[in-house]
């Protein structure tokens, strides 16, 4: 990737950008191009990493209709995978200090990405993150991420939900179901979105949801399905920051 003047540093390769010279002040445009080098062939639907463009996912979900799973595709910025991994893992339990940081840049990654796919995105009408806990600790991760991604939209070009005024919320803390199976993500993805409000309408509305890792999209599922069924969208997308090569 090269740069508009020969005189600034190239950009060190997503994610060390806490040694690049752009960590505070890169616009999306150069760090969504920084971050997307790392996608590899993908599955159109689940955005799970495919061994060749023509392969077939073996992800369950994929095999669904659309109006059975709750969502039509879920899109990823970047690959789950070393150092990104630990990365979002610092960020998300705030292991390191100054992890909280990230959220500026993972939200100026994804306004980034929005630009870059702008015709892909041109019909979305409202842009919501995957609500956290109110009492999260050490942070409200995605919701600290999408005020970020709200700031960086600064010509107001995306349906961004107003952080000060949150469309879906959720009401209290749910299990985990992170490094278990199929069926135990499902059941914590459904208690997950048992726990979800919305407090604005979005019936008849094309919704982008929000989050930080997929992985089997059980989530997006069941929360893609609250939007739907209780809500009355449309139609429920996803974006994440980064999905989950199959076997890690």
């Amino acid at each position: 990737m090269t740069n508009a003047s020969s005189d600034l540093p190239k950009p060190l390769g997503f994610p060390q950008c806490r040694l690049c010279a752009y960590k505070g002040n890169g616009t999306p445009a150069l760090c969504a191009a920084c971050a997307a080098r790392t996608v590899k062939p993908h599955c159109e639907v689940c955005g799970q990493t495919l061994a060749s463009p023509t392969a077939s996912c073996g992800n369950i979900i994929c095999q669904w209709e659309p109006a059975v799973r709750c969502f039509t595709r879920v899109d990823a910025v970047a690959l789950h995978a070393p150092p990104l991994k630990q990365t979002i893992w610092e960020y998300k339990y705030g292991q390191k200090p100054g992890s909280v940081g990230w959220g500026t840049i993972f939200g100026r990654l994804i306004v980034g990405w929005l630009n870059a796919h702008s015709d892909e995105m041109a019909d979305i009408d409202l842009i919501v993150g995957n609500p956290s806990a109110p009492d999260r600790a050490p942070l409200q991760h995605i919701e600290t991420m999408m005020q970020a991604a709200y700031a960086e939209d600064t010509l107001g070009r995306w349906p961004f939900a107003d952080p000060a005024s949150p469309v879906l919320v959720k009401n209290h803390e749910t299990k985990k179901s992170a490094g278990s199976g199929w069926q135990a993500k499902m059941e914590a993805a459904k208690e997950h979105a048992t726990a979800l409000k919305l407090r604005q309408s979005v019936e008849g509305k094309r919704i982008l949801l929000v989050d930080d890792v997929f992985t089997t999209g059980a989530q997006f599922h069941t929360v893609g399905k609250h939007l739907t069924s209780v809500g009355k969208a449309v139609e429920v997308r996803g974006l994440v920051l980064a999905r989950v090569p199959w076997g890690a």
